[in-house]
């Protein structure tokens, strides 16, 4: 395994990604504060006080700048890859700042996925357990286009406390990163190395007690990259579970996603409506508190990182155990999230009737 791409270490690219990381934050908190930017306390929010929503300016910054000083013209999509990350930071950012409705972000998260698929970035194969790969055809631009929307949206629904959606796709590109390393995947590694390098130099400033947040903006976009660059890595094991290595890579975020829209559809909900029910949310309610909360969850996609790389690297039969392994927890999970839920609804009666 050899730490270097395209004539670059991948400590000194994630360096690089880290001091500009770490002087753009500082920078967009100063500047959000200044400008008013801030997200205020209200409903669904954790927060006592008034934050800055930049983060996501000085990641998509800083990110940005480092790619293209590093990789330059000749880095592979790199147009591509820009163009349509900056079309989804702008999203956030304009969805921070007016609440856009849900139809016309899914819009646009749609069109963005499809230029990226026609631009060349897509799952183009799949493999066949019991023989070649099979060429997608046609069917490689909606199933890319489904991935991207997912990943777009998966992180900025775990976006819920100080630290937690940074923290969380840090893990990931870690995972994307090793993943790709053992195959050679040059392009996706460079890319994962950055985005390593940033987060780290963001996390300090968004980690609680956080002084600025990453707001949708910097979410969308984290989802975009995790999205990107499982498209140009990952997803192109020559393994017929290759679709499962990047959702264990993500995990959490995942997980999250699927509990929503199971609960949701339970309780005859919009899919798309918001709520206090989050794993994040209910593990507050339990009593660990903000801090242990975020921690707990790191702990968490850390083990389903490591699942991710085990399941790149072993057989067919050891992969469909780790699979099946992994859909027993997430039912037991899901189990468990029910009884949690049950559990905070009691609370909140309790604490309305009190209030009566």
């Amino acid at each position: 395994m050899e730490w270097s791409v395209f004539g670059w270490n991948l400590a000194l690219l994630s360096g690089i990604g880290f001091v500009f990381s770490l002087l753009l934050t500082i920078f967009w908190t100063k500047t959000g504060t200044a400008w008013g930017l801030l997200d205020l306390p209200r409903e669904r929010r954790v927060h006592s006080s008034p934050r800055p929503y930049t983060g996501g300016l000085a990641i998509f910054t800083s990110f940005s700048l480092t790619l293209f000083l590093t990789g330059g013209y000749s880095f592979p999509y790199l147009g591509t890859i820009l163009g349509g990350g900056l079309i989804i930071f702008l999203l956030g950012l304009v969805d921070d700042k007016y609440d856009l409705s849900s139809g016309r972000k899914l819009l646009i998260q749609i069109l963005v996925a499809t230029l990226i698929a026609a631009s060349g970035i897509r799952i183009a194969y799949l493999t066949n357990p019991f023989g070649e790969m099979v060429a997608l055809g046609w069917l490689s631009y909606p199933l890319t286009i489904l991935w991207l929307v997912t990943t777009i949206n998966i992180i900025n629904l775990i976006d819920g406390l100080d630290g937690l959606a940074a923290g969380v796709s840090a893990i990931a590109g870690v995972s994307l990163l090793i993943i790709g390393l053992s195959l050679r995947q040059s392009a996706a590694v460079f890319l994962c190395a950055i985005l390593i390098g940033v987060l780290l130099g963001f996390l300090p400033f968004n980690f609680y007690p956080a002084r600025v947040f990453m707001g949708n903006s910097g979410a969308y976009f984290l989802g975009y990259l995790l999205g990107v660059i499982s498209v140009m890595g990952a997803l192109k094991l020559p393994t017929v579970l290759a679709l499962a290595i990047p959702v264990f890579a993500m995990g959490i975020p995942f997980l999250d996603t699927l509990w929503a829209v199971w609960r949701r559809w339970r309780s005859g909900e919009q899919l798309m409506q918001g709520d206090r029910y989050h794993i994040h949310h209910l593990l507050l309610t339990s009593g660990l508190g903000t801090k242990k909360t975020v921690l707990v969850l790191y702990g968490l996609s850390f083990l389903s990182g490591l699942a991710s790389i085990f399941l790149s690297r072993v057989t067919l039969l050891f992969g469909l155990l780790i699979l099946l392994s992994g859909l027993g927890v997430i039912f037991l999970c899901l189990r468990g999230l029910l009884s949690m839920q049950s559990a905070a609804r009691e609370k909140e009666e309790k604490g309305i009737g009190g209030d009566n």
